[in-house]
């Protein structure tokens, strides 16, 4: 988040949207969570393997295809697992561990998923694993032995944990077993576009809005072909009067499938169709989002949606500089204050609930107020030192307000109480 000279602040989506849910969730993005899940530094959970493992996949996907080569997406897939295993040095016995798990899995869900297991109203179960047939299943079949055998290993790769009895352990936060058969089956379902219509993959976009850039991505970026711009044709025909059509795609990783109506007010859904490529080398001409496409990832299923420019960039706006007032407040607000119940739904919950908890160990507003009292105080020390001339004084105090505005929690009391310390220490 930045602001400059008067230019726009700067802002992710995946901050707003985020923030509107639980604060900690931004919280503990920029402060614990690691960026490469291959690396065995940081907290991470389940869903976030998941979701980076079929998003590196499509990448690898249209990479091979980008030098002609026709490889199945599950095999991407495949490859993307293996480098992880091998940077995590697991055995060849837990390798094989993670695929019978899979395939034990896929098994037993199947006969929920085909209604061969149903409720009393013979009805299909939503949340098969938390059944008692589920257990009763798993346990008989060993699958449970080989699950909690597989996931001793999470503490080692980085995945929070949670301590669970028996009875709660079917409810618990996605591990690596099932983080590795989630993944498989969802490969199974996907069906990307063709590789000779795809533009760019993991693309980066922004939304021009009043006072706040708002920068996103889309997984896929798609051309939908290149037409003429409406109107009266000019007299020589120029590049000018081209318009590039463009498709977003985004992968939806949500257990339900989301409806129609709600997919029309999703926050993510309307900043698509507003937002622009910043690094897409196109001929000349204007840019066009024709479409967007939501792929839900889980069930394989997608719907498309066709923005109009303007539409909810007001919402945009004002929820941004919402986002932007409450992390300089640092009003780390956790939803888990409400209980456990609150968070049942969330991957984060085993960063947030583990050992002591969040708010015991860390205390995430406090962190704030220090972290950047610390930073803004490292900075006036450098000032001090060097020689301050007429010229530059305005540069300065413009560095200090910037600072300021991209701190989260750093009041005025607390730079003045800063600016007191620092004086004593120059007496």
């Amino acid at each position: 988040m930045e602001s400059r000279g008067g230019k726009k602040i700067e802002l992710e989506l995946n901050d707003v949207w985020d923030w509107a849910y639980c604060p900690l969730r931004v919280w503990w993005r920029k402060t614990g969570l690691a960026t490469d899940v291959t690396s065995k530094q940081g907290t991470r959970t389940g869903e976030q393997l998941i979701e980076e493992s079929i998003k590196s996949a499509t990448s690898i996907y249209y990479e091979f295809a980008g030098k002609g080569k026709e490889v199945p997406f599950g095999k991407c897939l495949g490859l993307v697992w293996k480098r992880w295993l091998e940077a995590w040095q697991m055995d060849d016995g837990t390798v094989a561990d993670l695929v019978n798990y899979h395939q034990k899995r896929r098994s037993t869900l199947s006969k929920f998923e085909d209604g061969e297991i149903t409720n009393r109203e013979g009805k299909r179960y939503k949340k098969p694993t938390w059944t008692r047939y589920w257990r009763k299943m798993a346990e008989s079949s060993g699958l449970a032995t080989l699950r909690k055998s597989i996931d001793r290993h999470q503490k080692r790769i980085g995945l929070g944990n949670l301590e669970f009895s028996e009875e709660e352990y079917y409810r618990a936060p996605k591990g690596l077993a099932d983080a590795f058969a989630d993944s498989m089956d969802h490969a199974n379902k996907m069906h990307l576009p063709e590789p000779n219509s795809v533009l760019g993959v993991n693309g980066r976009l922004i939304a021009e809005l009043p006072s706040v850039r708002l920068f996103s991505r889309a997984d896929i970026v798609r051309s939908r072909g290149v037409s003429r711009k409406r109107g009266r044709p000019p007299k020589e025909p120029t590049g000018e009067n081209l318009q590039h059509n463009l498709e977003y795609e985004i992968f939806l990783f949500d257990e339900e499938i989301p409806s129609a109506y709600g997919l029309l007010r999703d926050l993510r859904v309307i900043a698509l169709g507003q937002s622009f490529p910043i690094d897409l080398k196109l001929e000349e001409g204007e840019l066009l989002v024709e479409s967007i496409r939501i792929r839900h990832i889980p069930s394989g299923q997608e719907q498309v949606i066709s923005p109009r420019l303007g539409n909810g960039a007001d919402i945009l706006e004002a929820l941004s500089r919402a986002v932007i007032t409450g992390i300089r407040a640092g009003t780390y607000v956790p939803r888990m204050v409400c209980g456990w119940r609150a968070c049942g739904d969330c991957e984060y919950r085993t960063l947030c609930f583990s050992e002591a908890g969040v708010m015991d160990a860390f205390n995430p507003p406090l962190m704030a107020q220090i972290e950047s009292a610390q930073r803004l105080t490292r900075e006036m020390r450098k000032y001090l030192k060097g020689e301050v001339s007429k010229e530059n004084r305005l540069e300065i105090v413009r560095s200090i307000f910037e600072f300021m505005a991209k701190s989260p929690d750093l009041t005025p009391e607390g730079a003045l109480w800063m600016m007191d310390n620092l004086e004593a220490e120059t007496r």
